[in-house]
């Protein structure tokens, strides 16, 4: 059988990712011999040569990465139980990441807002992004909460639908077609379109529910450009109404009566079906779907 120690994976996995190991005692913050004599006593325990060095480079061996995947694992589950017992002794703290589609930003914010102050010792950081970002944060795992509209089904994930997201068609205020009694398809398709990038999920909506021709116009890879070239009378735009309830309060754009639109969809938080939630990321998530 194989012994190794904590203190011993922690040091190699450091000067394996640091490349040294004067890169790893500065981040371990003790000694490079003491570095060095764990490293030396793991190699000795597997009984095999880890590192390849070559000048000032130490590369790991065919086996040296096979014990870096297992000192990566080891810690990674050690610092995640640290997480989850500091955060069960101090229930009001806690880092949150989320992961945020462009549309929901507005909404989301308001939300962290008033989390903020049922837990002010928490912090978070908001990553607002297109659709295909949201599809690797989800794939790696590297968000505890992704806020999305239609959830990939490819990827193992945990969905919570838990608020509507009337997809609407807006113009500006002087338009022609606001004075026409009956909008058609047909008359957006004569207009200039602005839509978002392909692949993104207000796209492919659009695309599923009204068969509109996107392949000659605009294409805006951000829903706050798409809201700001309308309002310059650039043409007509298709958003998420939450993004835009204040310009519409305020008359600065208009929302087209245009069937099939609104077109309803759903608003979900999701995460990878292998993440273990920290109590931070689980109250948010049940915050969310109460206060939505």
């Amino acid at each position: 059988m194989i012994n190794y120690t904590l203190k011993q994976l922690y040091s190699f996995e450091a000067v394996v990712r640091l490349g040294g190991f004067t890169s790893a005692s500065k981040e371990l913050h003790i000694t490079q011999p003491a570095v060095y004599m764990q490293v030396q006593q793991l190699q000795k325990n597997i009984g095999a040569k880890l590192f390849n060095v070559n000048g000032k480079t130490i590369t790991a061996t065919f086996i040296g990465k096979k014990i870096y995947e297992t000192a990566v694992g080891a810690i990674n589950v050690v610092e995640n139980s640290k997480l989850e017992i500091d955060q069960s002794l101090n229930p009001d703290s806690g880092h949150l990441q989320i992961a945020v589609a462009t549309t929901a930003n507005s909404f989301v914010s308001r939300l962290l807002s008033r989390f903020k102050k049922e837990y002010p010792k928490m912090t978070f950081y908001i990553d607002v992004t297109n659709r295909q970002a949201l599809l690797d944060n989800l794939k790696n795992n590297n968000a505890d909460l992704v806020i999305m509209g239609e959830p990939p089904k490819n990827i193992p994930l945990i969905s919570s639908a838990f608020m509507k997201n009337p997809l609407i068609a807006i113009a500006h205020p002087d338009n022609e077609l606001l004075t026409k009694k009956k909008i058609s398809i047909k008359d957006l398709n004569k207009e200039t379109l602005l839509t978002r990038e392909i692949g993104s999920g207000t796209r492919i909506t659009i695309e599923r529910f009204t068969g509109l021709d996107f392949s000659s116009d605009i294409q805006i890879n951000s829903n706050e450009a798409i809201v700001e070239a309308v309002q310059a009378g650039l043409g007509i735009g298709f958003v998420s109404k939450h993004s835009v309830n204040l310009q519409l309060k305020n008359n600065i754009i208009k929302q087209l009566d245009v069937a099939p639109f609104p077109i309803i969809r759903q608003w979900h938080i999701v995460h990878h079906a292998e993440a273990q939630l920290s109590p931070i990321s689980r109250r948010f998530k049940q915050f969310v779907i109460d206060n939505t």
